[in-house]
């Protein structure tokens, strides 16, 4: 009798443990997509480009960002864990009149944005043009 309520206390820990991992793994998964997003947002509010970038949200969209990071992965380390932020350039001009960082970029190019970098990356010419560094700022509480 008693190895039997041993066997079941055991079978019982192990599904509690399935249970906070596949939870922290959900929070890990919402935290680092949502701090993706915010680097984006910081990246063209500071760029003031959010009207000469382009990121969409569609599954073609997102399949065809990921092929873009897999491209640049070859060309420079990202870390597998980090889900990069991906927008094309849609009008240079802008970008340029506000920003020395797109200087090298053209229309059709990609910015590529992870929590600690910037990246312009040019398809075309499979290079990367440009990286410069990101710091997030946490949002004040306040407002």
């Amino acid at each position: 009798m008693k190895k039997s309520y041993l066997q079941r206390e055991r079978n019982g820990s192990s599904k509690i443990l399935v249970i906070i991992a596949i939870v922290i793994f959900g929070c890990a998964t919402f935290f680092l997509g949502s701090k993706s997003g915010m680097v984006y947002e910081q990246f063209t509010g500071m760029t003031g480009g959010e009207d000469a970038l382009q990121a969409g949200n569609s599954e073609e969209s997102q399949d065809r960002a990921r092929q873009i990071v897999e491209e640049v992965r070859k060309l420079i380390v990202i870390q597998d864990d980090i889900d990069p932020t991906v927008a094309t350039i849609i009008d240079i001009d802008t970008l340029k009149a506000r920003n020395p960082f797109y200087e090298k970029a053209g229309n059709g190019d990609y910015l590529i944005v992870t929590p600690d970098r910037a990246i312009l990356y040019s398809k075309k010419q499979n290079v990367i043009l440009d990286v410069v560094p990101v710091q997030i700022q946490q949002a004040d509480a306040t407002q």
